[in-house]
């Protein structure tokens, strides 16, 4: 009887925390029908002003996020496989290395696609003045075209980095073996969770990435944590179900390094854009640092 109340409380957290996280994923496209933040341009900072604010309010959270929530799970992770001889012991800190891999991998990336993006519109530009060569009338219609950043590249590095750690999450609540444990757990989990869908959600729609790909970026954060507990529960059964695994230490390791990469160069990375905006991090900070002490 206990087992099934067990196996029926997990389920209900599967659909609950699917459900609620893609409404906080899209809160901000729906808030973006009223305030129009997409249509407005950069360059006006007084009507860009509350966008920045959430911006970086996200970017705080994120900070959190990475280094007193990942990073000493990454800590914890590996220290256990080291004392228990699954790795072996480095002259170097190993945990941080790993954070480093991510960071760089996420730096390559991001520089291979921005090579390729530029590669392309460079032949764009090339057909375009050949184009306009053959026509001399059209000569002063010439433009010069620079490559762009793809949009969708902040948001891909956001989503896989987040994703590989709230789905050891979701397996955290599928490991439980209490209905108790498992309402706490899930109350902790979608407390730190939601935060994060709205703020990603913000982050996601200002970059103007395009519908189809946004839904994808969203719907595959929502459910990892769903699916992380579906995880949990098939292997609830199993004597090793509770201990650190190799693939657990390295993904969330890299996964940390690239959510410190995509953090500091796409969000909190401002010229100089005043104390509203410092303050606006710094309380999203202090969010969730205090969610964190409340969780433990």
């Amino acid at each position: 009887m206990n087992d099934h109340k067990l196996l029926v409380a997990k389920i209900v957290v599967i659909v609950v925390l699917l459900l609620v996280t893609l409404i906080f994923c899209f809160i901000p496209y729906v808030l973006d029908r009223w305030f129009k933040w997409t249509q407005r341009t950069q360059s006006n900072a007084r009507d860009f002003l509350a966008v920045l604010c959430l911006l970086n309010f996200g970017g705080g959270v994120l900070i959190a996020t990475t280094f007193i929530h990942m990073l000493p799970a990454v800590l914890g992770v590996v220290s256990a496989l080291q004392q228990c001889h699954m790795l072996a012991a480095t002259p170097f800190a190993l945990a941080e290395m790993l954070m480093c891999t991510g960071f760089f991998l996420m730096y390559a990336i991001e520089e291979l696609m921005y090579y390729i993006v530029g590669r392309r519109q460079r032949r764009k530009a090339k057909a375009m003045q050949q184009a306009l060569e053959e026509a001399p009338e059209r000569g002063s219609e010439q433009e010069q075209v620079d490559p762009e950043q793809p949009n969708w590249l902040r948001g891909l590095g956001i989503i896989v980095a987040l994703s590989l750690h709230e789905l050891f999450g979701g397996m955290a609540i599928g490991l439980e073996e209490s209905v108790d444990t498992v309402w706490f757990m899930c109350g902790a989990i979608a407390a730190h969770k939601l935060v994060l869908a709205f703020c990603i959600g913000m982050e996601i729609m200002m970059a103007h990435t395009r519908w189809l790909i946004a839904v994808i970026y969203l719907g595959v954060f929502s459910i990892v944590t769903p699916i992380g507990v579906g995880i949990g529960i098939a292997v609830s059964e199993g004597s090793s179900a509770n201990q650190p695994s190799i693939p657990e230490g390295i993904l969330q390791g890299i996964a940390c390094g690239t959510l410190l990469y995509v953090v500091y160069f796409e969000i909190v990375a401002k010229n100089h854009a005043g104390w509203r905006i410092f303050l606006c991090s710094l309380g999203g900070f202090l969010l969730m640092f205090g969610l964190q002490i409340a969780g433990e």
